[in-house]
């Protein structure tokens, strides 16, 4: 080592009684890196980053662990150590630690911009060559790798910048004592890190941000307060001479703190068969017999698996075996689910926390992922596991993984689809997200529940995994031909394969696609058990709300009900799908103040009421109607809106619903007849076979009610193809796959059909696909430059992964005349403030605030109003702080008025949920 590292030069101080030097930072976290080589990489990974470099694997441990040991070298800057806010050592008194001089080099450089400056020039002491294209070159890459620790890459260098970063930035240091202590820290690492040889090529984007991901979770681990004072107490004790000797201590504790932190490998059972997977079910549908036959002959590596199938037919099931199947053969045991909501989400956390307690060999946590995941009294409190058999093992995850960016860490994770989409989108720290990603096999669910804008990510996203060779399974009761093909061909575009294949999937049936070959197989066409005759009556109804009217929708939707409000009927229960949520209000009104000579029970439900009363009235329906429940004694009316689509098992006797797109009338006839009710029940004389009773509004569609709900084609292409039945059943599943084609043909194929809502569907989705391509990061075949695979300017919590989803969260509020103000109208619970002495509220105060909120478009209330502002005491407490007030005006007497804006009122009613109301002209 050429020279002596100087101690005073510090890297921690935050919360320290004494600062932490520099040079025992970026040991610890080269330490680090060497253990999540071993213990948080799958051989596969190990194997991918030697080869991407042209290393062998037992030398890139060693070389990944220098590059991480490196990645802070840029606090060895006159910025750095001499910030107001630090210890300022008295070595920057010294000449040889000058500060550039001159007016033009007075403002800070971050550090993390200084490691990307002079890392290159730094590693060419070690054999790494720095001529060529800065592209091209390996030390530049490992630069850029190195500046974007802190979640944003730096913009390429210049040649010259490269090699000399002192005279294109002379903030970095260029007196003598800067560049000596940069030499002998790189030194120290290289000398520790066991000298490994210098990488022969620039490694593949995917690669590189794998790397990236690493570094910073290194970073992370070596950064906490506890293992800081830990190593600096040894520090101290043994005598600050010794760095070898505190690499060596760094090194013997860095695995109790990866292994505290969960950072691990899963290791599964073995499981040859489905039984293996499934013991508990003894007859698996045809579906599940003919994926657990024929996918292991075929799976010799990564590759994508696609089943399309109605529901019922056993497709979560087969999703998990086939990410089995495709994780042992492509070395990537870890496990991602992914859902469109976080209700079904919820869902699938609670079902995936049982599979894989019984099926991992060790304690696995299982990390629930979406805004709201704290709110789930199993997942974000205390976390205690659920009892569990013999032979089971936990599935709790402790505090490290449920800190910001780190779920896909886990080995499993059950997460909404915008926690993978967010990936391709250029958000700070999305290389964390890749590199959770890249050892998993992912299962992405219902992958047709997005519009345009959210495939085109969706795309954007395979193309990566593919690119990375990440086992990919997608689930789809209605998805179509054409867009089946995209996926399947945006994977195998990524994995290398730019001939696109014609393969689509059978309906119901399965594909392969084999990343390593591009060869798709697709399965025949297999039988369901679960096949049936749906009855579709679709009735002409003039849209409105006047219960006079003989052709309006009310007196359509009555004459259906009409078995419900006579007490010579058998019972039963109905859904009602609205389109609108103020359809949904108004139907429940009317029908709750409908006469008979029987009384119905009539429920409401849909997005926009306070979080609290959605969950209590999906768990009063899961009490009624779930898949264990008896069926209700007392007719049942439930009104709700598209959430019944996805986030509701529930099954009832006849399901009723506005006009939809085809895609969406399917999944809401799901929830009919979708239980077999065995000593449950029976099924009412009026409902003995599936029907889905359609109410098809009169005249142009949409009505303008509806607004821009659905696509004018798509209803009209729904309203043809049904109209077209003639009274006769869709075969389910037969009839779907053809059905599905006719409504969703892409317009190149039927142009000599199309009209003109066809053309402007075609147009909105263009601008859509073309929205989402241009906020999203390149294809991996187009990355030379890690610089624009993120973006300084971007807000991870602003950022949107999908059109229009400008959402804000809306906490209703009362206040009285003096202006105080109250959660609640009978003025209770004031609107609660930090207790003195404290910056932020406390997190159960957070809670119960989140649970009375109302999910509403942003345009709701103006942004300039301070009464809609929260409290500027909230300001430090994050998830309070983005948070919109809705103000309701309590008069003397303790009457609530609503708030007035220039278009509409809003008011939050105590059954109705978030009433708009529009003003007439």
């Amino acid at each position: 080592m050429r020279g002596k590292v100087i101690s005073l030069v510090w890297g921690k101080a935050g919360g320290l009684r004494f600062p932490y030097p520099l040079a025992c930072h970026l040991l610890d976290t080269a330490a680090f890196a060497g253990e999540l080589w071993d213990a948080l990489l799958t051989g596969r990974q190990r194997h991918r980053i030697a080869d991407a470099f042209g290393v062998e694997v037992s030398a890139a441990r060693g070389m990944v662990a220098l590059w991480a040991g490196l990645h802070d070298i840029g606090k060895c800057c006159p910025s750095f150590q001499g910030q107001v806010s630090g210890p300022c050592p008295e070595f920057l008194e010294s000449s040889a630690f000058a500060a550039p001089a001159g007016w033009m080099h007075e403002g800070a450089i971050r550090h993390e911009r200084v490691s990307h400056l002079t890392v290159p020039s730094l590693l060419a002491r070690f054999g790494y060559g720095l001529s060529g294209r800065p592209g091209r070159v390996v030390a530049h890459q490992v630069g850029q790798i190195l500046g974007g620790h802190h979640g944003v890459y730096g913009p390429m260098l210049e040649r010259r910048t490269m090699s000399d970063p002192c005279v294109a930035e002379p903030r970095v240091g260029t007196a003598a004592g800067w560049l000596e202590q940069r030499d002998a820290l790189a030194d120290l690492l290289f000398m520790a890190c066991g000298r490994p040889a210098a990488p022969s090529r620039v490694a593949p984007a995917g690669v590189a941000v794998m790397v990236t991901g690493l570094v910073v979770l290194a970073d992370w681990l070596a950064s906490r307060t506890r293992w800081v004072l830990a190593r600096q107490g040894e520090w101290r004790a043994a005598g600050e001479a010794d760095w070898l000797g505190h690499f060596d201590r760094a090194v013997q504790a860095a695995p109790k703190a990866v292994s505290a932190a969960q950072l691990a490998v899963p290791a599964w059972r073995s499981a040859a068969a489905f039984d293996d997977v499934f013991p508990q079910i003894a007859d698996p549908y045809p579906l599940q017999r003919d994926v657990a036959q024929r996918l292991p002959g075929l799976v010799g590596g990564a590759g994508m698996v696609l089943v399309t199938a109605p529901t019922g037919d056993g497709k979560t099931e087969c999703g998990l075996f086939a990410a089995r199947v495709l994780g042992v053969a492509a070395g990537c045991p870890g496990l991602a689910v992914l859902l469109p909501t976080m209700a079904t989400t919820d869902a699938m956390w609670e079902r995936v926390r049982a599979y894989v307690a019984r099926n991992a060999l060790e304690d696995t946590p299982v990390t629930l992922l979406h805004g709201l995941a704290w709110l789930n009294d199993a997942y974000g409190g205390d976390g205690g596991d659920l009892p569990v058999e013999d032979g089971c093992v936990a599935t709790t995850t402790d505090v490290f993984l449920r800190q910001r960016h780190l779920g896909l860490m886990s080995a499993a994770a059950v997460g909404t689809w915008d926690q993978a989409a967010m990936a391709a989108l250029p958000v700070r720290f999305n290389a964390l997200r890749w590199l959770g990603l890249s050892g998993k096999t992912l299962i992405i669910d219902e992958a047709h529940a997005y519009d345009a804008y959210g495939h085109a990510l969706t795309i954007r996203l395979l193309e990566w995994l593919g690119h990375l060779k990440v086992p990919v399974v997608l689930l789809s009761a209605t998805l179509s031909g054409a867009l089946a093909k995209r996926l399947v061909n945006a994977y195998r575009a990524g994995a290398g394969h730019t001939e696109p294949s014609d393969r689509a999937p059978a309906y119901p049936g399965w594909l392969f696609a084999d990343a390593d070959s591009g060869e798709v197989t697709a399965s025949r066409t297999i039988e369901s058990t679960r096949a049936r005759k749906l009855t579709v009556d679709m009735i002409s109804a003039r849209h409105g709300h006047d219960p006079a009217d003989p052709h309006g929708r009310l007196r359509r939707l009555s004459a259906q009900l009409a078995p419900l409000y006579e007490a010579a009927e058998d019972p039963g229960a109905v859904l009602v799908v609205c389109n609108t949520v103020p359809d949904a209000q108004t139907t429940f009104l009317t029908l709750e103040q409908r006469a008979g000579t029987r009384r119905p029970r009539v429920l409401l439900l849909h997005a926009r009421m306070p979080v609290w009363q959605r969950e209590e009235i999906t768990c009063t329906l899961l009490n009624l109607l779930g898949p264990k429940a008896m069926r209700p004694k007392q007719p049942l009316i439930v009104v709700t809106t598209q959430i019944a689509e996805q986030s509701l098992d529930l099954d009832f006797d006849l399901v009723i619903s506005d006009l939809a797109p085809l895609a969406q009338l399917l999944q809401r006839a799901g929830r009919g007849h979708r239980h077999i009710l065995g000593t449950r029940g029976s099924r009412p004389s009026w409902a003995a076979q599936p029907r889905l009773v359609v109410l098809a509004p009169a005249g142009t569609l949409p009505p303008r009610a509806w607004g821009t709900v659905y696509d004018a084609s798509l209803l009209r292409r729904t309203h043809g193809v049904l109209a077209n039945l003639a009274g006769r059943p869709i075969d389910v599943p037969g009839d779907v796959a053809h059905m599905i084609e006719t409504v969703y043909a892409d317009l190149n194929e039927r142009a000599d059909q199309a009209l003109p809502d066809d053309y402007e569907r075609a147009r909105r989705e263009a601008a859509q696909s073309a929205a989402a391509d241009a906020v999203a990061i390149p294809a991996p075949g187009d990355v030379t430059d890690l610089y624009p695979l993120t973006d300084r300017e971007i807000d991870p919590a602003a950022v949107t992964t999908r059109l229009g989803a400008d959402a804000a969260r809306i906490l209703p509020v009362y206040t009285t005349p003096d202006g105080s103000r109250y959660l609640d109208r009978h003025r209770t619970t004031p609107l609660p403030i930090p207790a003195p002495g404290q910056e932020r509220l406390d997190r159960e105060t957070v809670a119960a605030l989140i649970r009375l909120t109302i999910q509403a478009p942003s345009t709701y209330l103006p942004a300039d109003d301070t009464d809609t502002r929260t409290p500027p005491e909230w300001r430090t407490t994050p998830a309070a702080s983005e948070l919109r007030i809705l103000p309701h005006p309590l008069d003397s007497n303790g009457a609530a008025s609503a708030y007035r804006t220039a278009t509409h009122t809003l008011r939050l009613d105590e059954r109705l949920g978030l009433v708009r109301e529009r003003h007439t002209r």
